[in-house]
């Protein structure tokens, strides 16, 4: 099985069935694990804040990376998003690849 990353701009997800999606919260998928992201307290991922220094990723229920490795709930610092919700799809992609949460702040600086 595979693994999907859905951007915000990019519609409906292609047909299949997936282990892992990483989709905004009005796609209609069929996976073993949704992780959903949006700005809205009921995602898997969310900001909890803004400001011009960074945002603050939290992860609202627990999540298995691909490598089976289980990540609690936590908020994790990240730079500043110009595209909060294409961030966050992207922040979801890294952590459910094994990204370390203590790492994401660096491997999301290219997209700022």
């Amino acid at each position: 099985m595979k693994a999907l990353v859905v951007m915000p701009e990019h519609g409906e997800p292609p047909g299949g069935a997936y282990r892992t999606a990483v989709v905004p919260p009005s796609a209609h998928v069929t996976a073993r694990q949704t992780v959903t992201y949006g700005l809205g307290a009921q995602n898997t991922l969310t900001l909890s804040s803004r400001s011009g220094d960074g945002c603050l990723l939290s992860l609202q229920r627990d999540i298995v990376t691909l490598s089976g490795r289980r990540l609690e709930r936590q908020e994790i610092p990240l730079p500043p998003l110009p595209r909060p919700e294409a961030g966050l799809a992207a922040a979801g992609a890294l952590l459910v690849a094994d990204c370390p949460p203590d790492r994401l702040y660096e491997a999301m600086l290219p997209l700022t």
